[in-house]
């Protein structure tokens, strides 16, 4: 329905060209496959190459191309569909661990179905069909919040380090790990946090040494963001406040509109509701949760400042604040009637997103 609406009612649109065309076989699941998906393909194929027409394909982590190399091993070819069908089965699996994680924190049934409506419609979850790691790390998110819970910390460590070769963010899951041991206070468990912490981290600490070992450079992906704007201290920090980026290309990729000012409302409005349901579930979150909502904003904002394209990228962004749906499932338990009012407005935004996205529009 989405690809039909995007094809017949938007103008067509290219976006930026890239080094390497791939002949995938005719699939109507092509129309999914825009923007970084064309990365991990590329990554899958080829390998990772510091330096490409556009983009140096190391600021793109390693475990969904590791997924699509396999892939592409069995079957010798570039089938658009089967290297969107594990994001498909990673959303179906942070589906069910979610039902697990709210079971396991005694909500009622009710209140676990309206949340997982919500997680449903959130406005990144068409990620869930195309090439794209974000589902992934709802999976492995959402488990390691669950295994927590009950109190199997060693596989939880395990499972966030697994996350961190899905994408950086993921590292923030350590300090979850590390401050649900440590909230014992008990001095002997310092070490087991220390320990399980830095274990969170190993997916993490792989590609560093990979970095290194290819290119010298054991942070060669941070290196690589530079492609996107490297603004002075000062400057990343008014961008910041201002809410700008720091350079609007001359040419509009954005929107069908080519308003740029679209995605800064959108931007505004998705923080504001973010920074809301972290203060208002303040005080029926732990606070370890809490901290990690707040890192991943934080890191937001810190990437705001500093990329010359002020997408409304933060709906992507925030995948992985598992807390924010716990809260969202507090909010819903005391007022169940804000079903009828969130629901449709996710459901819209995650329809328009993802009909941009489908015609290869960078608005998400």
């Amino acid at each position: 329905m989405v690809a039909w609406f995007s094809f017949n009612l938007l103008k067509p649109h290219y976006g930026r060209p890239y080094p390497v065309h791939f002949k995938y076989e005719p699939s109507f699941f092509n129309h999914f496959m825009h923007w970084d998906a064309v990365w991990y393909t590329h990554i899958a194929v080829y390998g990772y190459r510091n330096s490409t027409v556009h983009i140096p394909t190391i600021a793109f982590f390693p475990g969904y191309p590791l997924i699509m190399k396999f892939i592409h091993i069995v079957v010798g070819k570039d089938i658009s569909f089967l290297y969107i069908l594990p994001a498909i089965i990673f959303q179906g699996a942070s589906i069910y661990m979610l039902y697990l994680l709210l079971k396991a924190l005694n909500k009622k049934e009710s209140t676990i179905y309206m949340t997982i409506l919500l997680f449903a419609f959130y406005p990144s979850s068409f990620f869930g069909m195309s090439a794209y790691p974000v589902s992934a790390l709802n999976f492995f998110a959402i488990s390691v919040f669950y295994l927590l819970i009950k109190r199997q910390q060693l596989l939880a460590s395990v499972l966030a380090g697994l996350g961190t070769l899905f994408g950086p963010l993921a590292v923030f899951l350590s300090f979850v790990v590390f401050f649900d041991i440590v909230k014992s206070k008990k001095t002997t468990d310092y070490p087991k946090a220390i320990l399980y912490g830095a274990l969170s981290l190993w997916g993490f600490f792989a590609f560093v040494l990979y970095s290194f070992y290819k290119f010298k450079d054991p942070i060669a992906f941070i290196h690589a963001q530079d492609w996107w704007g490297k603004p002075t201290l000062l400057k990343r920090i008014s961008n910041i406040l201002m809410l700008i980026p720091h350079d609007i290309p001359s040419h509009p990729i954005s929107t069908p509109l080519g308003v740029y000012e679209f995605d800064h409302f959108i931007n505004l409005l998705i923080m504001i509701a973010y920074i809301l349901i972290i203060v208002f579930a303040i005080d029926k979150l732990p606070l370890h949760y809490t901290l990690f909502a707040i890192l991943i904003l934080a890191e937001y904002l810190w990437a705001l400042g500093g990329i010359f394209i002020n997408t409304s990228a933060f709906a992507r962004l925030s995948y992985i604040s598992v807390p924010l749906f716990i809260a969202l499932a507090n909010f819903l338990e005391d007022y169940p009637w804000l079903i009828g009012i969130i629901s449709p407005l996710f459901f819209f935004a995650n329809f328009v997103l993802e009909a941009l996205f489908v015609k290869n529009y960078w608005s998400i």
